[in-house]
């Protein structure tokens, strides 16, 4: 999964990291029974943590600049549409 980390779109690694929540959850009740070995295990899994943050940093980079990038758009929308009343006249005077 680490190897194709970068490449999960944004529901995937969501699911990844919910999933990897709920194991983390599910091995809390076996805390006094882990081994040093079992341990040992654990920390190399916990080593891959940078890469995994890294990803998220990622997502949340992207998803603010498209947030940017919408809000510049109406910006720019909002400077062509024109509220018009509904009741009001336009009069053109020919020159």
């Amino acid at each position: 999964m680490l190897s194709n980390l970068m490449n999960l779109s944004e529901e995937e690694f969501e699911q990844f990291a919910d999933q990897r929540q709920r194991i983390v959850e599910q091995m809390q009740s076996f805390q006094p029974s882990i081994t040093e070995n079992n341990k040992q295990k654990i920390r190399d899994i916990l080593s891959h943590d940078s890469v995994i943050l890294q990803r998220m940093h990622a997502l949340k980079d992207e998803a603010g600049h498209w947030m940017e990038k919408r809000g510049a758009i109406r910006v720019q929308q909002h400077a062509y549409q024109q509220a018009y009343s509904v009741d009001s006249l336009f009069i053109d005077h020919r020159k």
